[in-house]
């Protein structure tokens, strides 16, 4: 059974005494979207929250399961294809790197998947793992940072425009931001840390990282006020960016033994456990973009859950 801390009323010390603390809670038992049995991993929500793309058993293909009815079909059945998928801003695609192998060589590639069905390769087949995709403002590039080398590939030869303004990605276990137009590029995270995860705020003023040991970070877009939040991995930003979802998980040396959701406050810092739950181990949390919604991934059962949420 579910145990949610939401259901516990929590209080926070300040110097005027005891006041209730703003914190999301849970309204009401989560939600399975895929068949026991069945394994899928890291749900990722469209733009319009109507669909929750998510990967097969080894990041092995793309499956869209459309929200609230449940319904599922195959966006493609590429290997690798899951890790690290990237909506586009439209949401009429999703661009992400898939593997083939060549006499046990493993190669890549950058592929775009159209939700009519129809596919595009945007790079060639090569032997070294770029990162993780990244989409233009407009929809127009998807860019890819692979050790020193930044590749921007245009989505619709035809109709791009030229690369303005900047991006912020992850890219050999930093943070990054680069200016478009001058190609002069900064690293934004500290030099120090060994960086796994990253998310930018919706007002994109912000970001959110997690550093090898678990660790969350929060800092403004230019690197900037950095400051640690707490324990977390695979951060997620609520619609509205007050809030930051993530995992804190425990293993012993092979296995999980347990993995729950916290939330914290992205202003205060303060934290709140959404689950409490040491049979189930809930992972790769995911904000619906209208904030109702957080979506994730059951590492005991494999199954895709939904848990609806407030703010209390």
């Amino acid at each position: 059974m579910f145990r949610y801390a939401g259901k516990f009323a929590l209080s926070l010390f300040i110097l005027t005494g005891f006041v209730w603390a703003e914190q999301i809670v849970t309204t009401g038992e989560p939600m399975p979207l895929t068949n026991a049995g069945d394994i899928y991993l890291a749900p990722k929500w469209s733009p319009d929250g109507s669909q929750l793309a998510v990967s097969g058993s080894k990041y092995t293909g793309i499956y869209l399961i459309n929200i609230p009815g449940g319904e599922m079909k195959m966006l493609t059945d590429h290997d690798g294809a899951g890790y690290g998928l990237s909506w586009s801003p439209k949401g009429d695609a999703i661009a992400a790197q898939i593997s083939n192998y060549v006499n046990y060589s493993r190669q890549t590639q950058l592929m775009l998947f159209k939700l009519d069905g129809s596919e595009k390769a945007l790079s060639e087949k090569k032997h070294s793992i770029a990162g993780i995709p990244s989409w233009s403002k407009t929809g127009e590039h998807v860019y890819l940072k692979s050790g020193t080398k930044f590749q921007a590939f245009a989505t619709d030869v035809e109709k791009a425009d030229p690369m303005t303004g900047s991006i912020v990605y992850l890219n050999n276990l930093g943070v990054y931001k680069r200016e478009l137009e001058s190609e002069t590029e900064i690293l934004i995270s500290d030099p120090q840390q060994r960086v796994l995860h990253l998310a930018i705020s919706p007002s994109g003023d912000q970001f959110v990282y997690s550093t090898v040991g678990e660790m969350l970070w929060l800092a403004n877009i230019d690197g900037s006020q950095r400051k640690k939040l707490g324990r977390g991995t695979a951060p997620d930003w609520s619609p509205d960016g007050r809030w930051i979802v993530s995992m804190i998980t425990s293993d012993d040396g092979h296995v999980f033994t347990s993995a729950d959701l916290i939330i914290y406050n992205a202003t205060s810092g303060v934290a709140t456990r959404l689950t409490q739950t040491p049979e189930i181990h809930e992972m790769h949390p995911a904000w619906s973009p209208d904030g109702k919604w957080i979506a994730y991934e059951n590492e005991h059962d494999g199954r895709i859950w939904l848990v609806e949420v407030e703010e209390n």
